[in-house]
């Protein structure tokens, strides 16, 4: 089956060289999953479903509960797509597994749409990353405010510089850009160590929080502590819309199944990794692991650290300045009932008109703020460094995805050939690289917003790309389940060996928790099926043209093989060369 007849891809052998270790191959995916989303979820999905203390579940807020959920589905569905990536480990991943497993069509559709979400998330982190200077540098600055941070136009210029920058790096080849995704992983990663000191430090003291508040918050008309903030979630409904322990959890699902996702990156760039067919399962799990303690350890302390801080009892149930925070950052706050005027919401200056220097609860900022809190001015800097560079090291990942995924495609001649060419002296995908970086831009549109575009844009968002991205790992997950059934010959050479009971099991255990991740994006994109203005129109034009596209460039692709007498159906029948 690894022999294929002559002409049949576009040449007997990829130009790829397996330079990527067990290692590299776990950094690849810490990098892609541990980014900005989670510095804030503990937050974030907090807000809008408020939760007194009272109701938490051991001790704990929903978030965190979500994350072990969502953490062991991660484990689950990990293990599927890297063992049935072991078993035909080329690139492109479960592209090549799914096309050969359950159709050609399926395959190549999950593969076009998994390319257009990892491009377009590359750009989008490009912009991330400007945004993230503005978040975390505000605290270490504080009073001072970075308002180029918010210029849609600088974002736009700086997430585009960012996006070439890391291409014609990546242009050099998979050894060169290792070292330099090892490099901006192992920094924050040492000063991550600093984080959980300052949440440990601030559960231990709650005096240091009200310190950092009161150093960070305050402006020369107000002296801001976090009494004060309780006082207004209080007055702004925060207690009035108490949320049930299943309903916070339901919630905080979509942002902890985001927070995970990208946990099987490493089986993109199977082709590259060495021994594949032995260590690719075990390298998704090991990261899946490590990524779920980081967010359980990372949710509960930062979430710790401001609980027991100006704590008060409403109605007979008791609320501090974690979900005070937590409330006035995401939740629905009636600034009505604060006594700040529509027009001044609308402008977003409601935080000028109340003489508070807020800056929105992150859990990095919260490490930050104790930091200023024990007069360590410094180390906020360096924590609000190590806070851009877990969002900066997601870069190299997703055009290592992307890139690779294209390049497989094109490799078996579904798409242009000359994107399956590869550099001679660096071992790279050359042109599969720059299409990447390309449709990156339109990332680069829909997180700037430059022109007001980003509502037009939306489809190449954070939640369309992330429709792409489980409705790819449900079919990955399908092809695994599927393999000793369709595909025997195939399972029968596999180096990880298991009962076909046991792979159809794992395999249709993952599919479900896969599909459920599907479930919650879809669930939290009504724009796609029921529009409500114009903006949102365009969005679901341009979401559903994005699949279009995909099936007219497979017929295309289809019959122009026909044509040169190539048959496609034994083309998907046979595992691509090394």
């Amino acid at each position: 089956m690894a022999s294929s007849k002559p002409g049949l891809f576009a040449r007997e052998a990829t130009g790829l060289v397996r330079e990527i270790g067990f290692t590299l191959g776990v950094i690849i995916i810490l990098s892609h999953v541990i980014g900005l989303g989670w510095q804030k979820r503990a937050f974030q999905f907090t807000g809008p479903r408020p939760m007194p203390t009272d109701m938490f579940l051991g001790n704990l807020p929903a978030i965190f509960w979500a994350f072990l959920f969502c953490g062991i589905v991660v484990l689950i569905t990990g293990y599927a797509a890297g063992y049935v990536t072991a078993a035909m480990p080329r690139s492109g991943g479960g592209y090549v597994t799914i096309s050969r497993v359950i159709h050609p069509l399926v395959g190549y559709m999950a593969g076009w749409l998994m390319f257009l979400a990892e491009a377009f998330s590359y750009g989008l982190i490009g912009v991330a990353v400007f945004e993230a200077i503005g978040i975390f540098y505000n605290i270490a600055l504080a009073p001072e405010v970075l308002t180029w941070t918010a210029d849609p136009t600088i974002l736009f210029i700086g997430g585009l510089a960012i996006v070439w920058i890391f291409a014609i790096i990546a242009l050099l080849g998979t050894k060169l850009y290792g070292r330099l995704m090892e490099v901006i992983f192992y920094i924050p990663a040492v000063i991550t160590i600093a984080f959980f000191a300052m949440w440990i430090a601030g559960a231990m003291d709650p005096n240091l929080v009200t310190t950092g508040v009161k150093e960070v918050m305050s402006t020369p008309a107000l002296t801001v502590t976090p009494e004060h903030l309780v006082t207004l979630a209080v007055n702004s409904g925060m207690t009035l819309k108490i949320a049930s322990f299943f309903d916070a959890f339901s919630f905080a699902l979509a942002g902890a199944f985001w927070a995970y996702m990208g946990w099987y990156a490493t089986t993109f760039v199977a082709g590259e990794v060495k021994e594949a067919n032995k260590k690719l399962p075990k390298v998704v799990v090991s990261a899946g692991l490590i990524i779920m303690v980081v967010y359980l350890a990372a949710s509960s302390a930062s979430a710790i650290s401001t609980m027991n801080v100006a704590t008060r009892t409403v109605d007979g149930h008791e609320w501090g300045f974690f979900q005070s925070y937590s409330w006035l950052s995401y939740g629905d706050v009636n600034w009505t009932a604060l006594g700040v005027p529509a027009a001044t919401v609308d402008a977003g200056k409601q935080w000028e008109f109340l003489n508070i220097n807020f800056q929105p609860a992150w859990s990095t900022g919260i490490a930050s703020i104790i930091s200023r809190g024990m007069g360590l001015g410094w180390l906020s800097w360096v924590i609000a460094l190590a806070g851009v560079l877990w969002l900066a090291n997601d870069i190299p990942p997703f055009l290592l995805v992307a890139s690779r995924t294209f390049f497989a495609m094109s490799f078996d001649r579904m798409l242009p050939e000359s994107f399956a060419y590869v550099s001679e002296k660096w071992h790279a995908p050359v042109w599969s690289i720059i299409i990447t970086a390309v449709a990156g831009i339109l990332g680069c549109i829909a997180e700037s917003n430059i022109a007001g575009l980003a509502t037009y844009f939306a489809f190449a968002g954070v939640v369309g790309t992330d429709i792409f991205d489980a409705l790819f790992l449900t079919l990955f997950c399908l092809s695994c389940a599927l393999l000793p059934l369709e595909r025997k010959e195939i399972y029968d050479r596999a180096a990880v060996k298991h009962s076909i009971g046991t792979v159809v099991s794992v395999g249709a255990l993952a599919t479900l928790g896969a599909g459920f991740c599907l479930f919650i994006f879809v669930k939290e994109s009504p724009y796609i099926f029921n529009p409500t203005d114009v903006g949102q129109l365009y969005s679901c034009i341009g979401f559903f043209l994005c699949i279009a596209i995909g099936l007219l460039l497979y017929i295309y692709h289809l019959y122009k093989n026909a044509t040169k007498g190539i048959d496609v159906r034994t083309l998907y029948l046979s595992i691509p060369p090394e």
